[in-house]
């Protein structure tokens, strides 16, 4: 077996794992000067623990498990559980790699478990959750009030299906700004977003974008090198909200891809996963996602399919003849193969 390229964790957490398969059943981590050696059992499914017990530290970091898990679980598509052997689960800092105990006492990872924990791949710890408190927005709108938007990485991760990295992060509207015009300049994207502006009134519109709070502009890279940028919303905040029964935390995105190198179906099928992914990590409560594109855009319907999304219906918005899609927290983690 090949070593794999490192993992490379969100800024946030300021770590760097690297994982190397030694053989079948032996996956080495590496975090920095640290090491563990774990080994692979497959007997009624799989089994992770350390090959020598007796050389363990006394408290072994989630995200190295984490990281292994989501190793495993990607080189085996059918699997939904992994067994945690009693070695490993007692030296781990808590139990939330556990989400579930068998009869016989065995503790078991779930796939649908781990990619809903932030551990990986979110900047946020799983404890940094925000209470519920309403207001009301400038046009009368009731909702909650939202977390303020961190600035840099958000959300990392390497995706073993493609062979690439991919991030996204909050856009700096200086830093970001020569290449947020040339992409909003290009005439397919003049096109469709039709913000074909100078420097000033695009920087304008990202700093107010950033100071509303319900929208969040986001550049997305692969392997560190910008691909597109994507405007996340909160619905109810959002036109969107008139046309479905919208609920408080449901979320959508708007996007480009501003990169000519990044388009296909490699790099699409990898950042609208990730896109999903990030979204239903970014608020637990986030049980629903919508989207309103071009009724006649059939590519694009189809790459949402392939992320758990679904067609709902088709309606009209003032400038286009849209289709209402959805995304379901559920279906996602239980269906789409990260």
């Amino acid at each position: 077996m090949n070593t794999v390229s490192p993992i490379i964790l969100p800024d946030a957490l300021n770590k760097g794992i690297a994982l190397q398969p030694l053989s079948s059943n032996s996956l080495l981590v590496n975090d920095n000067n640290l090491s563990l050696l774990l080994k692979i059992s497959e007997q009624n499914g799989i089994q992770l623990s350390p090959e020598n017990p007796s050389d363990l530290l006394d408290s072994i970091p989630n995200h190295w498990i984490a990281a292994a898990l989501d190793y495993l679980y990607t080189h085996n598509q059918e699997l939904n559980n992994i067994t945690l052997s009693s070695e490993l689960i007692h030296r781990l800092p808590d139990n939330q790699l556990i989400q579930a105990i068998t009869q016989d006492s065995k503790a078991l990872n779930l796939r649908a478990g781990l990619y809903q924990n932030r551990i990986l791949w979110h900047w946020a710890s799983n404890n940094n959750f925000p209470t519920e408190i309403w207001t009301e927005n400038e046009h009368g709108v009731e909702h909650p009030i939202r977390q303020q938007q961190p600035s840099g990485v958000v959300y990392e991760r390497y995706d073993y299906q493609n062979d690439v990295t991919i991030s996204f992060r909050t856009i700096d509207p200086e830093h970001d700004l020569d290449l947020f015009h040339q992409w909003m300049n290009q005439p397919r994207v003049a096109e469709f977003w039709e913000m074909a502006q100078s420097r000033s009134e695009l920087q304008e519109y990202l700093t107010t974008l950033l100071d509303s709070g319900k929208t969040w502009p986001l550049i997305g890279s692969f392997n560190g090198e910008p691909f597109g940028y994507f405007e996340v919303y909160w619905a109810m905040e959002d036109r969107i909200a008139p046309y479905y029964d919208c609920q408080p935390w449901d979320r959508g995105f708007h996007l480009l891809v501003g990169n000519p190198e990044f388009l296909g179906p490699r790099f699409s099928s990898s950042w609208m996963k990730s896109i999903t992914h990030f979204l239903y990590l970014d608020d637990p409560r986030t049980a629903r996602l919508v989207g309103e594109p071009r009724a006649d855009n059939k590519r694009l319907l189809k790459l949402l399919a392939h992320a758990g999304w679904s067609f709902v219906k088709e309606f009209d918005f003032p400038h286009k003849r849209s289709a209402l899609v959805n995304g379901y927290r559920r279906s996602f983690f239980q269906e789409v193969r990260l």
